[in-house]
């Protein structure tokens, strides 16, 4: 996966990165799992639509904000006359 810098994040460095957060407390096996699971939110792109995100996910992803791995933000559109707000987030590398 890239983001906008052109670098690679992969599933093993997601995951020893992941497996350095104090508040999971996963073992390798797990943390290598969720970051296939993270990964696979992203795609080949660096930023998830936050409306994409399973309930249990979006608590991961404030704690992967937490960690310093990912960022969010929002934008503001108009759709069908109405103003939205749609929030992303952001995986740094």
């Amino acid at each position: 996966m890239y983001n906008e810098n052109n670098k690679i994040m992969t599933v093993e460095s997601l995951a020893t990165v992941i497996s350095e957060i104090p508040d999971l407390e996963l073992e390798r096996k797990e943390a290598i799992e969720l970051s296939h699971r993270i990964l696979n939110y992203f795609g080949y792109g660096g930023s998830v639509n936050d409306f994409t995100l399973e309930r249990d996910m979006r608590g991961i992803f404030y704690m992967l904000e937490d960690a310093g791995l990912v960022s969010s933000h929002r934008e503001e559109t108009t759709y069908s006359g109405k103003r939205w707000t749609v929030f992303f987030w952001t995986l740094f590398t």
